[in-house]
């Protein structure tokens, strides 16, 4: 799995897009491809706010704890192969270790996340959808995408 930089490009062409990432900073993600072919850039997060996540690291600033990883909940679709930048997302050697000894089980562990996701809004579960893991999610912008 490559850590690759969300192009500038993406914002400029997805303006209309709810639940975005902050769009004045860059991001680094993983590129991940469904079984339909739609491919999802993962976007690496600190303070992972929720448990949609694959955690790399787990810091104590203060008296907090704070989970750095990939946010499933922010990923975004990557219609265009121009959104990914060529150039590598530098991000300590542990973290990138982790997201490479663990690629399949993050690959896996995403599609659940949208299989899920899928399920719930065809059959009007407002629970899930409602849910931490759920509520703030990108996925509401894929609908189409995602044959829903």
């Amino acid at each position: 799995m490559d850590i690759r930089k969300l192009d500038h490009s993406f914002y400029k062409d997805n303006t209309h897009l709810v639940q975005t990432l902050d769009k004045t900073r860059g991001y680094g993600i993983v590129v991940i491809s469904l079984r339909g072919g739609l491919k999802f850039g993962i976007p690496l997060r600190s303070n992972l706010p929720n448990a949609a996540c694959f955690v790399t690291k787990t810091e104590v600033v203060g008296t907090q704890e704070q989970k750095k990883g990939l946010d499933y909940s922010k990923a975004v679709l990557i219609a265009n192969d121009t959104y990914v930048s060529a150039a590598v997302f530098m991000i300590p050697t542990d973290e990138k270790d982790s997201i490479s000894k663990k690629s399949q089980e993050i690959a896996d562990a995403f599609e659940k996340y949208v299989e899920k996701y899928i399920h719930a809004v065809k059959n009007g579960h407002k629970y899930t959808l409602g849910n931490r893991e759920y509520r703030f999610t990108t996925l509401q912008n894929y609908h189409s995408e995602l044959g829903i």
